[in-house]
């Protein structure tokens, strides 16, 4: 990991913050003396399992005067509507699809950091008694996919290596759940599928992987947080980080309890949980090769007309906290 440093707020940060908590005219959730974030163990966000069992944001966000209040959510475009409502302040891990689709209909949220990376927790598989024995083989084939997301981006870009598109096959709109079911009781012929699905299936030997998305697609994650709260009060946002680079030097230093954290917050085995870990990596900066991924991400979901025009990739992007950060 990059960042192994333990930042520190000047006097005057908290003084700022302080007095803006005071102002009685905001509508931040913050201002309320509350800090509202995202929670989601699943697929396997160590970070996020990390940073809530060891209280490491209370202690953060304690320093500003703020409690922390987590909610779960199924979906990217749920958080999002809940930062539009004002009912939710930090989104901790959001894919790039969700963020940028939400972002080209016209919601105001931004990127402040990278969550972390897992291109081989994205597969597209077939039944192990599948004739299918390559991406090629899926030409005229019936693949079950949730469209718009990064698992149809993966699908995209295995097809494009095999020499096919989208229009050679057969793409099934379904949820990830509905498409397991539907693979193994015969109704399609392949599925796009993210972990922990991936591997349960795999040891259980009903799967088998056509292509997995190293090398194709990043596999990207990424903090967002409602501009409102970015720009009046950017020393939330570095606390955020604070608390979140604490959990990565824990990960990195613990690595057995953080394994034995995740086992019991996921109610996954432990073998499992540690077979899964390595495929993810977890680092908050955002380098030019990721946002050359992000532009990539933006421009599939322009041209299956999932966002109606190209947006500005510089403006969902600002990791000026971040850098900031000494």
């Amino acid at each position: 990991m990059k960042r192994a440093k333990v930042w520190h707020f000047s006097v005057a940060l908290v003084a700022m913050m302080v007095a803006l908590l005071v102002l009685g005219g905001s509508s931040l959730v913050v201002g309320k003396g509350k800090l509202t974030v995202s929670y989601n163990p699943m697929p396997l966000n160590v970070p996020s399992i990390v940073m809530k069992e060891k209280g490491f944001l209370e202690e953060a966000a304690g320093g500003l005067g703020l409690e922390v209040e987590y909610k779960e959510f199924l979906a990217g475009y749920q958080m999002t509507e809940a930062m539009a409502a004002g009912e939710l302040d930090i989104a901790a891990v959001m894919g790039g699809t969700s963020t940028i689709t939400s972002y080209a209909g016209g919601r105001e949220v931004q990127i402040f950091a990278a969550y972390g990376q897992s291109p081989a927790g994205f597969a597209v598989v077939t039944k192990s008694d599948s004739p299918l024995k390559s991406v090629q083989d899926l030409n005229g084939k019936a693949v079950g996919v949730p469209v718009g997301t990064e698992a149809h981006f993966l699908l995209a870009k295995a097809l494009e290596e095999a020499g096919l598109g989208l229009g050679d096959i057969q793409v099934v709109n379904m949820l990830v759940p509905d498409a397991v079911t539907a693979l193994i009781a015969g109704h399609i012929d392949a599925a796009v599928i993210v972990e922990p699905v991936l591997s349960k299936l795999q040891t259980q030997g009903k799967v088998v992987v056509l292509r997995d998305g190293v090398g194709l697609m990043p596999g990207l994650t990424v903090m967002t947080v409602r501009r409102e709260v970015k720009e009046k009060l950017p020393e939330v946002v570095a606390a955020y980080l604070r608390a979140h680079v604490r959990s990565l030097q824990f990960m990195e230093q613990e690595v057995e309890e953080t394994v034995e954290l995740v086992a019991k917050e996921t109610k996954l085995p432990v073998e499992l949980v540690e077979r899964i870990m390595t495929k993810y990596s977890f680092s908050p900066e955002i380098d030019p090769e990721l946002l050359a991924g992000l532009e990539g991400t933006a421009s599939f979901l322009e041209q299956i007309g999932v966002i109606k025009e190209s947006i500005d990739i510089e403006g969902l992007v600002d990791t000026t906290i971040l850098d900031e950060l000494d």
